[in-house]
């Protein structure tokens, strides 16, 4: 005896909608976020905790999980989203670039909620968390890579010697106004730190003879 055809039951749109899950809150990722970085700048990573997140931002543990994979993910995102977006200067001279970027890193260290960052960040650097990997590709690589190419359209111009240590100019650059930050001595109100740093280094490359 043939088979009758099953009849498919129809599915309202709603319970469809209700099936994909609800669309995510931008006021709920930025309470998240913000209770993220707050809890990391206060009580480094051991009190930054996912059940200490969920308690500030007033949500639960799912609620997070769904967003994001880790505690390591969720504050990657919650620091880049504070952090100003670095400028790519192009003004002609390898002088004029440098001061530029290196007075857009010297505002950024020396902010109050960004320049806070740094000092719980460095251990995790310094160890090689998986957060201070994240933080080093997602955060400073980018911004080294801007000194890197300012110093190479340097050489390209033949501002620079050709056989400059590039990498240990970043260093330099970089490396400055991190300690500086580290022992309470980066001033926002410095406004010519950013000359004295880049002529010290320009002047040390530009007088040896390679």
């Amino acid at each position: 005896m043939p088979r009758r055809p099953t009849r498919r039951r129809h599915v309202p749109d709603r319970a469809i909608a209700r099936r994909a899950g609800r669309p995510r809150s931008a006021a709920a990722d930025e309470a998240i976020r913000r209770a993220a970085l707050i809890l990391f700048i206060e009580h480094g990573t051991e009190g930054m905790s996912i059940e200490a997140v969920a308690a500030r931002a007033g949500t639960g543990k799912a609620s997070i999980y769904r967003r994001w994979r880790s505690k390591e993910d969720l504050l990657i995102d919650a620091v880049i989203e504070v952090f100003a977006a670095a400028s790519k200067p192009n003004a002609g001279n390898v002088r004029d670039d440098l001061v530029e970027s290196t007075r857009d890193l010297q505002a950024l260290m020396s902010s109050s909620t960004t320049g806070a960052v740094f000092p719980r960040m460095a251990p995790e650097m310094a160890r090689r968390t998986p957060l201070g990997r994240l933080y080093g590709h997602r955060v400073i690589g980018p911004r080294r890579a801007i000194f890197d190419e300012i110093l190479r359209r340097g050489i390209a111009r033949r501002e620079l010697p050709m056989a400059i240590d590039v990498e240990l100019a970043v260093d330099h650059l970089v490396g400055t106004l991190l300690l500086r930050r580290l022992t309470g001595r980066l001033k926002q109100s410095d406004s010519r730190l950013a000359e004295r740093v880049v002529d010290l280094l320009l002047a040390g490359l530009r007088s040896r003879d390679l």
